[in-house]
């Protein structure tokens, strides 16, 4: 199965006036997420589903890639994407839609970051830029889910399709040590 981790892209500034959940899109947050949206239509990525966090930024950040791709089926909302999460979820993902042969997951930093360190063996302080896509195949096994990086598009849209290219990507930008150095 290929999955598509994406995280929201740019959201309104936390305040003590508005709740995490109701964060909405910036203005350049929805510009910047349409041109990965793009990127990833020039890929060929054709999901059978998007599933997104319920909180707001990640809705928008899921309708913009929606309507770019022409997908014609609902976003499915999973409360489970909000909050806390690792590879767990994915796996009970792709046990839930295992007859998806393609799907997208929009959610949040740092459960995202975690999964993409544990899956690739990163550093354990991965954190996806905004807008940010990682493209794997995923292999649902015995001993639990291992993956094959396909490629990265970045919050600017531009795109590392080569595996080894992007994975240089991702622990070069992407990736801090226990000291919060890069």
């Amino acid at each position: 199965m290929k999955v598509h981790l994406i995280r929201h892209a740019q959201a309104v500034t936390r305040t003590a006036l508005l709740p995490d959940e109701y964060r909405a899109l910036t203005c350049l947050g929805r510009k910047k997420f349409r041109q990965v949206a793009a990127s990833l239509k020039k890929t060929g990525i054709s999901p059978d589903l998007i599933i997104s966090s319920s909180k707001i930024r990640a809705v928008q950040t899921a309708d913009i890639l929606a309507e770019c791709l022409q997908f014609n089926s609902d976003i499915i909302i999973s409360t489970a994407l909000s909050g806390e999460h690792g590879v767990e979820a994915i796996e009970k993902i792709a046990s839930t839609y295992h007859d998806a042969d393609e799907l997208v997951i929009v959610g949040h930093e740092p459960a995202l970051g975690r999964i993409v360190s544990q899956l690739f063996s990163l550093p354990p302080h991965c954190q996806l830029s905004k807008g940010s896509t990682v493209s794997m195949e995923i292999f649902p096994g015995k001993s639990g889910l291992t993956a094959e990086l396909c490629g990265v598009v970045t919050g600017s849209g531009k795109y590392i399709g080569k595996p080894g290219a992007a994975l240089d990507w991702l622990k070069e930008k992407l990736c801090t040590d226990n000291k919060g150095e890069r």
